[in-house]
């Protein structure tokens, strides 16, 4: 289920990142406002599908989601460490914010307010993604 408001700009993702664990190499909050590493699957899964409306100069929106509790591989999750927030303005995918897991088998509610810069000063859509990372830096699948 998808949810998008865009009154007081709340974006809300229920059931989100099914499974994980794809190489990636993401990882520590020193990095929200860089550019996604380019091995991250932030580059491929986050561009097309969910898409904000946003003004200059900045724009504020809250994202929601639910950290997943099972891997790529279908097993319970056991070293959840982070999921990580990028938004793609058009010059590519944006780490927003790195937020720690809750717990190592991951499964709790998430929402978390982040910033989108709009430099060239004209509305635009972005597209906003999540990703989870284990304790070894491997990165799963972005989503929505």
């Amino acid at each position: 289920m998808h949810l998008l408001s865009l009154g007081p700009k709340e974006f809300v993702v229920a059931g989100l990142l099914p499974a994980f664990m794809t190489l990636a190499g993401c990882g520590a909050s020193f990095m929200e406002g860089m550019i996604a590493p380019p091995n991250s699957s932030a580059w491929t899964k986050c561009g097309t599908t969910t898409k904000v409306h946003v003004k200059p100069p900045n724009s504020t929106i809250t994202v929601s989601y639910t950290e997943p509790t099972t891997g790529t591989d279908g097993k319970p999750l056991t070293n959840l460490a982070h999921t990580t927030i990028y938004y793609n303005a058009g010059d590519g995918p944006v780490i927003a914010k790195v937020v720690p897991a809750s717990q190592k088998t991951g499964g709790s509610a998430v929402s978390q307010t982040i910033t989108i810069p709009l430099p060239n000063q004209t509305e635009q859509d972005v597209t906003v993604c999540v990703t989870a990372t284990d304790s070894d830096e491997r990165e799963g699948p972005a989503t929505p």
